[in-house]
């Protein structure tokens, strides 16, 4: 019985567990549907939020029924200009005839409704800061902002004077707002051009600053910055409380003016609103240089220098245009016209060039899909709830801001002045030759090792040198401020009225280091001048010279001035850049007095290469190590140009041209046989150095650089930073086994003196520095 009863309750037991088994099994099959259906729920719930917020239209969520929509007409260059349906309100924008004849007037946004900023009198410079979530750039289509004028943090500066607006605009590190929001391009020259019609803006590419592999963060972070360079299509409408609003489009739906833009800028305190353009195509370019893209998201692209830097214009309203151009926007040295530039905020492109490049540059399809990038209905939040730089002064054009003669003058002669320097312009009457320089009395070499102070000498002797060879005038970006804010060059340019205009230029370079390795230099003061003197004055002369204070492009053979040169240059028809070779020469040991003459140099044999008294750095360093021409030459040429032709000079080269920028469906139409790969002939070449002209480049050395000399003249002769010249009748080829005699001692010989240097230029530049008494006695402050 007992066996029996426990057969009995064993197999009760099996029973139950069996169904507790089963049920814990349904429930954990329960459990996971659930979990399954959450995630599915999720996930969908956080596309359907990507959607919604593409689809609203700004921070209020407008709908598309709460917009005017514009009819396209179809216009030129694959562009459209927009024009309301019957009984609808008035068109969103203002047209000057047909799309034909509109090339010189921009199309206009006008207010229908009154900023409070626009008439209380506060025109102080400000950048309103926009928070950027890099992370929405992951969402396709982009999300429309929904940013408020709340979210905005409002810097304020001061307010600029005209006549010092280069030196007051925040550059600095510590003041500039494209450190906070990488969208606000990095300003250093704002102008308006001669004939009134443009407000001509010069920035620089901040992400270049800091390039090396382990500046990932800041690179990131300033991504903003390159996307500044790349257009954004854009056509105009009203919401139907009246406001003018922008809708990211395609090219074949933008307004005319909005294929290439990427800023709407907006006058006050007219309110009025013009689209920017750029003066150059980045991404084109880069195309014609044969480059695989011009950004890359590791912001390893230093060497495309063409996008260090960022160049555009703002049209004027035609209401505008004439009293811009007669200076009459100041008043007291302040202006009483101002700008606003608000960006349009989308990611860069990176990828190849012809990703979405517009029509009238290249026909061919793009891979660019604006609705899947963008969408087809991404509304621009409100001006106001947009991050921006407003107040920017409109002053006077800049033969007016920077007289030529220099002199102090009471209004009536001002207002002479001013209405001279419009009328030239108006006539395109031009000086044949101007030169401009960045140069300070003081520097840092690369890398920050050394301080060499010998920057007032060698401007006074290039000064009286290059208006010896015939240049008209030369304006000098002066860069000591960067260094001192108690010296200036002024002294120097003040002995030079009526030649020599000096800008104050404190802007610091923000890498110092050397041009290669890993975090490369970018001297973005130095690039920035180079271009504010190219848009300020090439529109004056027909030719641009760019030079630093320690070269000297000399007139050789039977020249004896630059303009004889030009002159016969211009017989070619066709050349619009002469290039000056560029190697270092080398100061004649004879000059110097190689005495130790310190610590340092006792203990390492070396001397002050310091320039001796009243002798010219034309003198000392003319000493190349090959006679004319040469080929053993460096990158680093400099040139004598075309400024109407050249579209961005950077430093030694004139790196995008009329030329260059030609589109492939224009130059298909013309014949021109296009090609992919622009290298600059016919129109570029170097100057001959057997009959034209030669550059010396008389680059200082300091002590440390002639360390051991003796011993390296000795052994590697060419390696030696001195110079140990060779006689005139004598040369390595025809005499290898020479030795000359410097100061007692024999050595073999490593460079050549130009013979018409020592025996024309050098006595009758050493002339005028005499007449003037050398060097005269003054006060470097300022």
């Amino acid at each position: 019985m007992m066996d029996e009863y426990n057969v009995k309750e064993i197999k009760k037991k099996r029973v139950k567990n069996k169904a507790r088994m089963s049920s814990n099994h349904y429930i954990l099959t329960v459990g996971a549907v659930i979990v399954f259906a959450y995630f599915l729920l999720t996930s969908y719930l956080i596309k359907l939020d990507a959607r919604f917020r593409n689809e609203a239209m700004s921070q209020k969520d407008i709908n598309k029924d709460s917009f005017v929509y514009a009819k396209p007409i179809e216009g030129s260059n694959g562009g459209s200009i927009e024009k309301e349906e019957p009984n609808q309100a008035s068109s969103p924008i203002e047209t000057m005839g047909t799309p034909t004849d509109t090339v010189d007037e921009p199309i206009l946004s006008k207010p229908t409704v009154t900023n409070d900023n626009a008439n209380n009198g506060d025109y102080r410079l400000k950048a309103y800061i926009e928070p950027i979530n890099q992370k929405d750039w992951e969402i396709k289509p982009l999300p429309v902002r929904k940013t408020t004028a709340k979210d905005l943090k409002e810097e304020v500066f001061d307010r600029v004077k005209c006549s010092t607006l280069p030196e007051q605009l925040p550059t600095s590190e510590e003041r500039a707002p494209t450190n906070s929001d990488p969208f606000l391009p990095w300003i250093h020259d704002v102008f308006p051009t001669a004939d009134g019609k443009y407000i001509q803006f010069i920035a620089q590419n901040k992400r270049r600053c800091q390039s090396g592999t382990r500046m990932g963060k800041i690179k990131e972070f300033f991504q903003p910055n390159i996307a500044l360079f790349q257009h954004v299509p854009v056509s105009r409408l009203k919401d139907k409380e009246g406001n003018w609003r922008y809708r990211i489009s395609s090219h074949e739906e933008a307004d005319l003016d909005g294929i290439e833009t990427r800023f709407v800028c907006r006058f006050k305190p007219s309110m009025e609103e013009t689209l920017s353009e750029f003066n150059l195509n980045y991404d084109y370019h880069t195309l014609r240089k044969i480059y695989k893209a011009s950004f890359t998201k590791e912001g390893f692209d230093n060497h495309m220098i063409w996008s260090s830097q960022l160049l555009f214009k703002c049209p004027v309203p035609p209401t505008l245009q004439e009293q811009i151009r007669l200076g009459k926007t100041v008043t007291n040295d302040y202006a009483n016209q101002f700008i606003d530039i608000i960006p349009i905020r989308t990611p860069p492109r990176y990828g190849p060039p012809t990703t979405y490049l517009p029509p009238r540059l290249y026909a061919d399809k793009n891979t660019w899909e604006p609705k899947k990038e963008w969408g087809d209905n991404h509304i621009l939040p409100m001006l106001e709830d947009s991050g921006r730089w407003e107040n920017i002064p409109i002053c006077k054009p800049s033969l007016m801001t920077y007289p030529d003669h220099g002199k102090e003058m009471n209004e009536k002669e001002m207002e002479e002045h001013d209405a001279a320097m419009a009328d030239m312009a108006e006539k395109n009457e031009k000086k044949k030759l101007i030169a401009c320089t960045w140069t300070s009395s003081s520097f840092q070499t690369r890398g920050g090792k050394t301080t060499v102070n010998d920057g007032d000498q060698r401007l006074m002797q290039w000064l009286e040198f290059n208006q010896m060879v015939g240049v008209d005038h030369v304006y000098i970006f002066d860069n000591t401020g960067a260094f001192s804010d108690t010296q200036s060059l002024k002294p120097v340019t003040d002995l030079f009225p009526g030649f020599a205009t000096r800008i104050n230029w404190p802007a610091k370079i923000c890498n110092n280091r050397p041009g290669n390795g890993d975090n490369k230099g970018e001297r973005s003061s130095q690039y920035a001048a180079t271009m504010s003197c190219h848009l300020r004055f090439g529109a004056h002369s027909d030719w641009l010279m760019s030079a630093d204070t320690d070269e000297y492009m000399t007139p050789l053979g039977e020249h004896n001035s630059l303009k004889e040169i030009l002159h016969d240059v211009e017989k070619d028809g066709q050349i619009k850049v002469l290039n000056w070779k560029s190697k270092r020469s080398k100061p004649r040991l004879q000059y110097f007095d190689v005495t130790p003459n310190s610590d340092e140099c006792k203990k390492n044999k070396c001397f002050d290469p310091a320039l001796p008294e009243n002798k010219t750095f034309l003198e000392v360093y003319n000493c190349n190590i090959e006679k004319p021409p040469r080929k053993d030459v460096m990158p680093a040429e400099k040139a004598i140009y075309k400024p109407d032709f050249v579209k961005l000079f950077f430093v030694h080269y004139a790196t995008v041209t009329t030329d260059s920028q030609i589109g492939k469906p224009e130059a298909d139409a013309k014949g021109l046989g296009w090609k992919r790969k622009w290298n600059g002939k016919p129109f570029i070449r170097y100057a001959d150095e057997g009959i034209e002209g030669t550059m010396l480049h008389t680059k200082a050395i300091v002590a440390k650089e002639t360390n051991f000399w003796n011993r390296t003249a000795d052994i590697m002769p060419k390696n030696v930073k001195v110079g140990l010249e060779w006689p005139r009748d004598k040369d390595e080829k025809t005499h290898p086994d020479f030795y000359t005699t410097i100061h007692g001692a024999k050595y073999h010989p490593n460079c050549y003196p130009i013979e018409k240097l020592d025996d024309y230029w050098v006595p009758k530049l050493e002339g005028r520095l005499k007449a003037r008494g050398w060097m005269p006695k003054y006060d470097n402050d300022k």
